[in-house]
Formats: structure tokens, C-alpha cells, sequence
């Protein structure tokens, strides 16, 4: 049974779950031609129809509850406060960061990786200030997904998750292999008793995720707005968001983010190979 002091918590949870939003990236465009990436989506998208209806329910909410805070938060909220939120959150996530960087075989990156941690941990007060950034050590985003990329998996079919948003088989297993594997998660487990949602540690594993996703949906307001105006949002979203994962190349010169590289057709399709 769920205790009645954590439906709050659960109500939170669920609004910043709600990350259809996360398809797309700061710096993204309007695609002005959706049709010229049809022949790939046939392929690439399988189940579109039902991706389709999450799609207008993920929408639904996104623009009944989310957005709206999220713009509640942009107008009412301090820069520096906001800054100091998103700085703490992002050096929270470089352990995996790190760890994907040696599983890539990035050797200077994952150094800049765990300097940065060590920099911003320190001297920057656990992450509040990002002290690394002003010494001109850049943040490398990375995650498993990358990382099985680049060890040849394919994406498998482009999926819609209820709440969850896009996503790919490849994309689910990289985010469970980030769950179980990040330090986070585990110091919260072995270091709270009390279970919430079947998880040790559970409240402090999930409120993080929460505002994660919540600072996402913030810092993408302005390209959303756009693409939920265009005449097939649906298409914008998963155009960029496979773009972005990189299971397609960008056809248009606009839309080709600063770091696309060429993917193979036989990678794209590819569903995970069986143990």
C-alpha cells in the first residue's frame, strides 16, 4: 500500500515523467519537410499507429501540467537559482558519464570526465557551482546508448512509451543499464532502509530522475512550442529524436546537429542481437 504522505511525491513523479519533450535537444529546428524522411520511417517505425495515440496522450499532459510549470518555473524562478539546480544535477550524472566514456574507449574524455567531477565535487561545493567549466573543462554528455551504438548494436524499432516518451529497444536497455549501474542509485539503496515503490532508497532515486527530467523539459520551451505548431508534430519529434540518437542521418542541411556522423542503413534496423 502506498502511504497517503506520498502521493505528493507520486503526483511530482508523475508529471516529471512525463517526457515525450525529451525526443529533442537545445539548438534543434523545425523540420520544414517531414515527407522526405518517409521511406526511412517505414522501416524505422513499425508500430506508428499506437505510437501515435501515446504520442497525443503524452502530449495531452505535457501541455495540461507540465509545461505549464515549466514555464511557471522560467518566469518565477531566479537564473541563478535555476543554474545552481542544474549544475548540481549534471555533476550528479558524470560517474555514468565516466563510464561510458572508458567502455567507448575514450581515454582524454573520460580524464576531462573525472576531472570535472573531482573539480566541481570539491571546490565547486558538491556540484553547486560548476568550477570546471570556468577553468575550460567543457561537459561531454554520454550515456549506454551511445555506448551500445558504437559497439554495433542496432536501435531496433522506434517506440512511443506511455509517460516515458520516444524511445528505441536500444534506448530501454541503456536506461535500465544506467539504473543499476550508477553510483547514485547504489549509495541510495545501501544506505536508505525504507523501500518506496518496491526500491531502497526509492524517494531519493526517483526525485532525482524527477528533476532531471523536469530541468529538461524547462531548457527545450522554445523549440517544443514550435514544433507542436507545425502541421505533424508527431513526425518533428521523432525525426529529431532519432537524429539526435544518431539512427539517422540528417537529409536537410538545417537540421544536421553540430556532431551527426554517418550511420549505416543495416545499423538502423537491426533489433539486439540474442545473447
Amino acid at each position: 500500500m502506498i502511504k497517503i504522505k506520498n502521493i505528493f511525491f507520486l503526483f511530482a513523479l508523475f508529471l516529471a515523467l512525463n517526457t515525450t519533450v525529451l525526443a529533442v535537444e537545445e539548438g534543434d529546428t523545425v523540420i520544414d519537410d517531414t515527407s522526405i524522411y518517409q521511406d526511412q520511417m517505414a522501416d524505422l517505425d513499425p508500430f506508428e499507429p499506437l505510437n501515435r495515440g501515446i504520442f497525443v496522450v503524452n502530449t495531452f499532459l505535457d501541455g495540461l501540467l507540465l509545461r505549464p510549470m515549466a514555464y511557471a518555473y522560467e518566469d518565477l524562478v531566479p537564473d541563478i537559482v535555476k543554474n545552481r539546480f542544474s549544475d548540481i544535477i549534471d555533476n550528479l550524472g558524470a560517474p555514468i558519464i565516466f563510464v561510458n566514456d572508458l567502455l567507448q574507449g575514450e581515454g582524454t574524455q573520460a580524464l576531462n570526465t573525472l576531472v570535472r567531477f573531482f573539480l566541481n565535487t570539491t571546490f565547486g561545493i558538491l556540484g553547486f557551482f560548476d568550477v570546471a567549466s570556468e577553468v575550460g573543462l567543457d561537459k561531454k554528455s554520454n550515456d549506454f546508448d551511445t555506448t551500445f551504438r558504437r559497439w554495433g548494436i542496432g536501435a531496433g524499432p522506434y517506440i512511443v512509451l506511455p509517460l516515458f516518451g520516444p524511445s528505441s529497444f536500444r534506448n530501454i536497455v541503456g536506461d535500465t543499464a544506467e539504473y543499476f549501474t550508477d553510483p547514485y542509485n547504489w549509495y541510495m539503496r545501501l544506505n536508505h532502509r525504507q523501500k518506496f515503490l518496491g526500491t531502497r532508497g526509492g524517494k531519493q532515486i526517483y526525485a532525482r530522475v524527477a528533476v532531471r527530467s523536469f530541468l529538461k523539459r524547462h531548457s527545450v520551451l522554445n523549440i517544443t512550442d514550435k514544433l507542436d505548431k507545425t502541421e505533424d508534430p508527431y513526425a518533428q519529434y521523432r525525426i529529431l529524436y532519432m537524429q539526435n540518437r544518431k539512427i539517422i542521418d540528417a537529409i536537410e542541411e538545417s537540421a544536421i546537429p553540430d556532431d551527426v556522423i554517418n550511420v549505416s542503413d543495416a545499423s538502423t534496423i537491426d533489433t539486439i542481437p540474442k545473447p
